[in-house]
């Protein structure tokens, strides 16, 4: 190749909007590590609680029959092993799209014609984000959502084992009101 041609691919610049397309997706990939990361913190702890025995001198539990404490502790398992992949994809497309720069100047990527009319998602496949780098953010949001899911179910039937009846409800509220927004994220990908 002549010089010239090399020093072409050094200084490619994507499209501004591709830039800002993948900035977004950075940002969003990372919190989605940081929060995943929370959540498996905070499901390590419960589940410790979980499996603390009740002291002597704490009222019976409403519901001690062991299925249902085996839910609560399942819940927990499966939320904090979800966490985990979210992380592990949430890291690996933080990279990925990193090297989306090079690997676009090493091959002189271009928009196809009407890339306006194709949507974010599409334009974005041009530019190499496709095959496994879409299942991952797949997995990402999703291993998230029901990880999250699992976390409140987890959290319901904890309240219901310890607390008493106003709580539980107050708590049963709170909970469906705080679902809406996972739901609404789950129906609409």
């Amino acid at each position: 190749m002549e010089p010239s041609s090399e020093l072409d691919r050094i200084q490619y610049e994507h499209p501004k909007v591709v830039d800002s397309l993948k900035q977004g997706w950075v940002l969003s990939y990372q919190a989605i590590a940081v929060v995943a990361a929370l959540f498996a913190a905070m499901e390590a702890s419960l589940i410790t609680l979980a499996k603390t025995p009740e002291p002597e001198s704490h009222s019976p539990l409403r519901f001690s029959s062991q299925p249902y404490q085996n839910a609560v502790l399942g819940l927990a398992y499966v939320a904090l092993i979800l966490s985990v992949g979210a992380i592990i994809s949430a890291l690996k497309l933080v990279d990925a799209l990193g090297q989306m720069h090079y690997w676009n100047a090493v091959d002189r990527t271009n928009p196809k014609p009407n890339w306006q009319l194709l949507g974010p998602n599409t334009l974005m496949k041009t530019y190499g984000v496709k095959g496994s780098l879409r299942l991952l953010m797949w997995h990402c949001v999703y291993s998230l959502i029901v990880g999250a899911l699992c976390i409140l179910a987890q959290l319901i039937m904890y309240i219901c084992l310890h607390e008493a009846a106003p709580v539980i409800a107050a708590a049963s509220v709170a909970t469906a009101v705080g679902a809406i927004p996972i739901f609404i994220i789950l129906f609409s990908l």
